[in-house]
């Protein structure tokens, strides 16, 4: 069943209405009408069965019904992954979001080929876009945080749970046990041509747990989608 993003503020005493936007998605694009039942959710971890009262131009209403379940993993997942080329970072961004990711921090780092720090605010709202249209298609109640890029060396020295994506590290079930349960972890993926000799090193420095994902070598978003999926789903 389609499921649209409402605000909070949208929802309030057993009622609803969409914006603008997600008006005509649900009038025009779903061609929704009075009666149809729906699923909306706020971005903030909530979802509710609904049912439209009325279409009326670019605003749609409704009841709200019950609340619908919400699950999440136990593990807060913020993946650091080296800035690649748009279309990778939209893969990215949309199948992390389906995979769990909590937020998602692009990093700068030694071999990056790419900037975003340039025009990071231009590019911003297409990057919450695929990320939102992702948490409708995959049932998620809490829309990920799309974060600024800062540098690898700032991530580290800011202390807590730091994993690497690398392929001299243990397998999936050791570094989920060296993480002790879990919480908040952040999660790195190199750049094409990994890390550099100083930077894993200085990983090491400040006890970075490092996770293998397997005998080949893969692209930057498929590993970003394989590391995520690997500890989410033994921290659960």
């Amino acid at each position: 069943m389609p499921q649209y993003l409402i605000p909070a503020e949208n929802i309030r005493d057993g009622r609803f209405f969409a914006g603008p936007e997600e008006s005509n998605h649900i009038a025009r694009a779903a061609r929704a009408r009075a009666g149809d039942e729906i699923e909306i959710f706020d971005g903030k971890g909530n979802r509710y069965r609904a049912v439209i009262g009325s279409v009326d131009g670019a605003r749609v209403e409704g009841t709200v019904k019950e609340a619908l379940p919400s699950p999440e993993y136990a593990a807060r997942l913020t993946l650091c992954f080296a800035v690649v080329a748009r279309p990778a970072l939209e893969s990215i961004l949309e199948h992390c979001t389906e995979a769990g990711v909590n937020a998602f921090q692009p990093v700068m780092a030694s071999r990056v080929q790419f900037d975003l720090f340039s025009d990071w605010e231009r590019r911003l709202p297409r990057l919450e876009q695929i990320v939102t249209s992702a948490a409708k298609q995959c049932g998620r109640g809490r829309l990920p945080e799309v974060r600024k890029p800062e540098k690898l060396d700032d991530l580290l020295a800011a202390g807590g749970n730091c994993v690497f994506a690398s392929a001299d590290g243990q397998n999936p079930d050791e570094a989920a046990r060296a993480l002790d349960g879990g919480g908040e972890i952040k999660l790195f993926v190199g750049p094409e041509g990994g890390f550099t000799r100083g930077e894993l090193e200085f990983a090491r420095s400040k006890g970075a747990v490092f996770m293998n994902l397997g005998l080949y070598t893969l692209r930057a978003e498929t590993a970003c989608l394989a590391a995520a999926s690997a500890l989410l789903t033994r921290l659960r």
